[in-house]
């Protein structure tokens, strides 16, 4: 697999990572571990989790991070490997009150290093944003983080471009590193952005430029959205979630997939690739975190992720839509 160089990192990460949201839960941990094996076989050195994840399945509170500790321990190293978490995410029967505070956000961490077995984390992302908190004071309790060895890189998770703009301002005046990526919403399916979750955040046309101004990488999540070509590809969608539906299934995106159809006649790769290759073609670096739920899954993720879509067929790919 590809790699590239994070900007304002000295992290050489492969051009896919591999999310781990429900890995040790729904996914049995022997599966877990095949697909993870089977993705760092293939060049991949990315592992991605979260303080949160797979609280919403019963008896799975902090499973994904268990886990990984516990295959960090099995594998005697984690020599070669980026591992990120995320932290700062409201109690999920409480999603509108915001946890930023240091001694929450710290909590969240030190948490999170310890059942991962880590002393330090490679990215740590802020899986949520509190508007009413200062980007400054922010911005400053990540680089005491930094300062005791607890992460090496920040990042944003479900941050507006405004919240990003000042934050990236905000470090150039504080001539400190800042973010170093984003973690949003992010696939050719554009979403409704009035559906779902509204502490989500997306990555739409204007924060794609912004990305590629000021060269910060993005870690998109739902970089496939669920299935939602595929499912219009199989004639399935009808059976596809409710959340699916509606964040997906407008015309915009029936245009998309036609536009997606003539470029698999003229080009050869399946949709798959092409859904993927939009990503890995921004003129930025894009790292997508794909979540496989079995080997299959991962391994038509890893047949996209050497594919280089021009210049052109990106424009094509979403042009008058």
């Amino acid at each position: 697999m590809r790699t590239r160089l994070i900007p304002r990192t000295d992290l050489e990460a492969s051009v896919l990572c591999l999310g781990t949201a429900e890995f040790g839960s729904t996914i049995e941990d022997s599966v877990s571990e095949t697909i993870i094996n089977r993705y760092l076989e293939a060049g991949g050195n990315v592992l991605d989790t979260a303080e949160v994840y797979a609280e919403w399945i019963p008896g799975g509170s902090h499973r994904s991070e268990e886990f990984l500790g516990y295959w960090l321990r099995k594998r005697k190293s984690r020599e070669g490997l980026i591992l990120s978490t995320k932290g700062a995410h409201p109690r999920t029967e409480s999603m509108h009150i915001p946890r930023m505070s240091k001694q929450e956000v710290e909590s969240d961490l030190n948490s999170s290093l310890r059942r991962l077995g880590l002393d330090c984390v490679d990215i740590y992302w802020l899986h949520r944003d509190d508007a009413s908190t200062p980007v400054e004071e922010i911005l400053l309790m990540l680089e005491e983080f930094q300062k005791a060895g607890k992460i090496r890189y920040a990042g944003f998770s479900n941050w507006s471009q405004a919240r990003a703009e000042a934050a990236r301002v905000a470090a150039e005046k504080l001539n400190i590193p800042g973010f170093i990526g984003s973690q949003n919403q992010w696939s050719l399916a554009k979403a409704d952005a009035t559906k779902g979750d509204q502490t989500w955040a997306f990555i739409d046309e204007s924060f794609i430029d912004w990305h590629a101004k000021y060269g910060l990488a993005a870690f998109p999540y739902t970089p496939q959205a669920n299935g939602y070509f595929r499912r219009l590809d199989n004639g399935s969608v009808d059976r596809a979630s409710d959340l699916v539906r509606a964040l997906f299934h407008h015309p915009q995106n029936e245009n998309r997939y036609k536009r997606i159809k003539a470029l698999q006649s003229t080009t050869g790769y399946d949709l798959g690739q092409i859904v993927l290759g939009y990503l890995l073609a921004q003129p930025f670096p894009v790292f997508p975190i794909v979540g496989p739920k079995k080997v299959a899954d991962l391994d038509e993720s890893l047949r996209a992720a050497a594919v280089t879509l021009t210049a052109d067929q990106l424009h094509f790919l979403t042009a008058n839509t």
